[in-house]
């Protein structure tokens, strides 16, 4: 079994994020009050630790290299239900003492999968093994989707408001970026099309390598 250096090294970091993030969710769920967010944390729970223990495994024999840990998929939701704009957000401010309440471990969840999906992207582009990269990719895009899922409740709730801009201005910004028009877009893909038609008739003392010829 071979590992590349970089690889070993983040793997090794990553899966001691896992480790302390899934202690977190346990500390988390015992804190919670709120059901609604116990069920979350549960579910969230769960992806990861099986999640590290594939990981686990994989670095041990190889053993998950028949398949990977899906990816949690994104929670549906309907876009009309998310509230923009401010409604008399309540002033926040870190404490020292006391128990950890609800909004608490809430934006707790938000910043350590935004963190985590953010770490698993970093590490991952530097594994050479096809399957460990995949697993660092789910984890990825898994922290990306259960971020969104904990930004959903608080929306819902009014802890998480997002200000808007106004519209206008917004259309104003965005539109200033405009489709390529085809008629650009036509002597790119003519350029394309004749340098692919000259590669295939290139000398024998070309070599292939990913697509490009080099010269020996």
């Amino acid at each position: 079994m071979t590992f590349g250096a970089h690889e070993v090294m983040e793997t090794s970091e990553m899966l001691r994020e896992k480790m302390n993030f899934i202690n977190h969710l346990a500390m988390y769920e015992q804190e919670a009050q709120s059901e609604q967010l116990r069920s979350m944390i549960r579910r969230h729970m769960e992806s990861a630790v099986a999640a590290y223990d594939q990981m686990v495994a994989y670095t041990h024999d190889y053993s998950a290299r028949l398949g990977t840990q899906p990816a949690f998929p994104q929670p549906d939701v309907n876009i009309d239900r998310i509230k923009y704009g401010l409604r008399n957000p309540q002033p926040m401010a870190p404490q020292r003492t006391g128990r950890l309440n609800d909004t608490m471990i809430q934006d707790a969840l938000l910043c350590g999968h935004k963190a985590s999906a953010m770490s698993h992207l970093q590490r991952g582009l530097e594994a050479a093994d096809p399957n460990l990269r995949q697993m660092f990719l789910n984890g990825a895009i898994t922290c990306f989707n259960q971020a969104y899922e904990v930004f959903l409740q608080m929306n819902q709730q009014g802890s998480y408001q997002v200000p808007s801009m106004d519209g206008h201005t917004a259309k104003t910004y965005l539109h200033a970026f405009q489709p390529m028009q085809q008629q650009q877009y036509q002597p790119m893909q003519q350029q394309y099309q004749q340098v692919q038609q000259q590669q295939q008739f290139q000398p024998a003392q070309y070599q292939q390598h990913q697509g490009t010829y080099y010269n020996q």
